[in-house]
């Protein structure tokens, strides 16, 4: 008899379950870098800053995920101090921008892929890296 494969279901993200949390309070410098971080880019990610946190307070290892979003929000300030002036662009842009770097920081290196022209790909790849270019 033949096996039949498990048939994939759509999720629809109104069906999807948050986690549960795993840490009812974060340590006071954890908070810093948090705020620090959705200060940057926070208003790009629809989300207030205690739902941001809140994200922290479900994750099992928190202090990974803050490091990666620091390092996300230094990547946004590079990228646009080195070759935007300082300026900011208009926020539908802006929200590309800091998807892209998301997408870099979970291990994304093709400039193609990240929903940007590639020349602004490749410089924020090598602001996420720390590189000058």
């Amino acid at each position: 008899m033949a096996k039949t494969k498990p048939t994939k279901k759509p999720v629809k993200p109104s069906e999807s379950k948050a986690s549960p949390i795993q840490h009812a309070t974060l340590p006071p410098e954890l908070l810093e870098q948090i705020e620090a971080a959705y200060e940057t880019v926070g208003s790009y990610l629809g989300t207030t800053l205690k739902q941001f946190e809140i994200g922290f307070m479900r994750d099992p290892h928190p202090e990974r995920e803050v490091a990666m979003w620091s390092k996300v929000a230094a990547a946004w300030d590079h990228y646009h101090e080195k070759h935007l002036g300082g300026l900011v662009r208009p926020e539908a842009e802006e929200q590309k921008i800091v998807g892209a770097l998301v997408a870099i920081s979970s291990g994304i290196t093709d400039p193609l892929l990240l929903g940007l022209h590639p020349d602004v790909g490749r410089k924020l790849i090598a602001c996420y890296a720390g590189n000058s270019q």
